[in-house]
């Protein structure tokens, strides 16, 4: 019973209220310099020296590793469910720690906390799934209402931008070396787009709290749209959005009719 009741909690819209909340709650961390009326610097300032700028240049070995794995999932399905749950499950606690802590001289150890929550919370979701084996990904649900998903989610995985400029680039090599398995924005939208074509036999807890945590990144990620150099950014940013927004919607229960007597 309590087991239930927590589970309907995490799909609840009480639930995503909470997560709102944490927003004005958590604040970013830094061992230098660190002010009250400045934490949105602190934020920013962190984000663009997180540990995954350094790891760029090994994004070819990740990338290669999460095609495989999306292909092993594709071709074995259930057999190979929970392993990818649990692959799953890792890249999230990687994206929470690589993309929201760094070390600099300005801040010394900074983090942002809202952040490392909300996405180590998903991944904490995805593993539980992994070590419950409630997850199979038997895609049933590929239906003419949710084939769209498809080339969304490979979009997002080849990432068609280039780093140094944040400019659309079309070539095809951005497939195995674009660093979108590095980042929760690219991916999110692939993880979900498996979620949604298998609905059936997925968890409704991982695929509502991925889906809500990714509405919120992807608000956040809008305010791209408020520079001109950000332009493309936010224009990337939108199949995380949108993505989330309609995962998250499709999953809601339908009331039961009361039987009549």
């Amino acid at each position: 019973m309590k087991a239930n009741r927590w589970e309907s909690f995490l799909t609840s819209w009480k639930f995503f209220s909470l997560l709102v909340v944490l927003q004005f709650i958590l604040m970013p961390v830094a061992t230098k310099d660190f002010r009250f009326e400045a934490a949105g610097d602190i934020v920013f300032y962190t984000l663009q020296h997180a540990f995954i700028m350094d790891m760029y240049s090994y994004s070819f070995y990740f990338q290669v590793m999460m095609i495989l794995a999306l292909i092993a999932v594709v071709v074995w399905k259930g057999k190979f469910s929970r392993v990818f749950t649990a692959i799953t499950g890792c890249f999230y606690l990687l994206y929470a720690v690589i993309q929201n802590m760094a070390v600099t001289e300005q801040h010394g150890f900074s983090m942002v906390t809202v952040n490392v929550v909300m996405i180590g919370f998903v991944a904490l979701v995805w593993l539980w799934a992994a070590w419950k084996g409630y997850n199979e990904f038997s895609f049933d649900n590929v239906t003419w209402k949710t084939g769209w998903t498809i080339p969304v989610a490979l979009f997002c995985l080849w990432w068609p931008m280039s780093l140094k400029t944040a400019l659309p680039d079309f070539q095809l090599h951005y497939l195995y070396d674009s660093g979108s398995a590095l980042a929760f924005c690219p991916m999110t939208p692939v993880f979900l787009t498996l979620l949604v074509l298998s609905k059936r036999g997925v968890n409704r807890v991982v695929l509502r709290v991925t889906a809500m945590v990714g509405v919120i990144i992807g608000c956040y990620n809008m305010g791209n749209f408020a520079s001109d150099t950000g332009f493309y950014v936010g224009l990337y940013h939108l199949p995380l959005l949108g993505m989330s927004i309609y995962a998250l919607l499709s999953s809601r229960q339908k009331r039961q009719k009361p039987e009549c007597v």
